[in-house]
């Protein structure tokens, strides 16, 4: 007698074993919030610093730790205050506030603030600095390198206050310490005089040797009167082939003798070129009630009559 034999049921199907060929399962590894941050932190230009709820530094990306001249591992551990004493010692006169109140907000809110390193290298850094809502840490702090910035903003300032020709300040240069010595003078009866040159006869230059030469006088004659003054006083190129020199701390009687001893240092110039160049000049010293263009025009009358006594000489 035959006998079938039933199939399982799927339930019943045994279980085949994986071939030999088949990966082992997979097990996950948790990966931590730092592991997946850090490559991003170092990726930014800007440097990162996270500080926990501890107060502790928890993060510190290349970037930042490359700004205070350490290596990241060297900056982790740290607390707020050591941080504040470490950039406090790479800066040479820190502000008050940065001193007083240091770098992190201390409760809610930003900090913001923009300072010079002088070490491991000149560096401008803009410092923001933020309290945030987060179980993993307290306080984001974003330093950015903004030397080229600066630097670039510095030179074409720089630009606009220079005369191109001879080197030293244009008219809108010196109108910046003619407001600053005039308040000085209001507030605190700070002496300051003006000294207003021109270059005798320089049209005759100009025609009978040339414009190129003519530029070279101008050149030579600012270079002789910015080596004739003190550190504090300025000179421009007022105009032309006039001359503006602002003598800070100075009265009348001092002004004419450092104006006399511009005018013979010029007078030297002639063994450079070849040709005589002299110099006029009026001396003039306001009171504290006077405008700028009533000095400018006392100071022009001066001149004149320098020229009308017969040039080559101050009045």
């Amino acid at each position: 007698m035959s006998s079938s034999l039933s199939k399982p049921s799927p339930a019943e199907k045994p279980a085949t074993q994986a071939s030999s060929g088949d990966a082992p399962p997979r097990e996950e590894t948790p990966v931590g919030l730092e592991e997946i941050l850090q490559p991003l932190y170092d990726s930014l230009e800007s440097g990162i610093l996270l500080v926990g709820h501890d107060g502790l530094v928890t993060s510190c990306s290349l970037a930042m730790a490359i700004l205070f001249g350490r290596s990241p591992d060297e900056v982790l551990g740290l607390t707020t205050a050591d941080v504040n004493k470490l950039v406090l010692s790479l800066l040479d006169e820190p502000a008050q506030r940065l001193r007083e109140e240091g770098l992190f907000p201390q409760s809610t809110g930003v900090r913001c603030e923009e300072f010079e390193l002088l070490e491991p290298s000149r560096t401008v850094v803009r410092w923001v600095a933020r309290k945030v809502q987060c179980p993993h840490y307290a306080t984001v702090a974003v330093g950015t390198d903004i030397t080229a910035d600066v630097d670039l903003t510095s030179a074409y300032e720089k630009m606009a206050l220079t005369d191109r020709l001879t080197g030293i300040a244009n008219r809108r240069g010196i109108e910046r310490a003619i407001h600053h010595e005039l308040l000085r003078l209001r507030r605190f009866q700070t002496p300051v005089s003006f000294a207003l040159f021109d270059i005798d006869r320089f049209k005759i230059i100009n025609d009978t040797h040339g414009h190129g030469t003519g530029d070279e006088v101008l050149r030579l004659v600012a270079k002789a009167m910015a080596g004739s003054l003190r550190e504090t006083d300025l000179v421009s190129r007022w105009g032309g082939e006039e001359f503006l020199v602002v003598l800070t701390e100075t009265t009348h009687a001092g002004a004419l003798v450092c104006a006399e001893k511009m005018r013979a240092k010029v007078a030297t110039l002639g063994e450079i070129v070849g040709f005589n160049v002299t110099v006029s000049g009026g001396v003039y010293q306001p009171g504290p009630g006077e405008s700028i263009p009533d000095i400018l025009a006392h100071t022009d009358g001066r001149l004149y009559e320098a020229k009308n006594n017969g040039r080559n000489r101050v009045c």
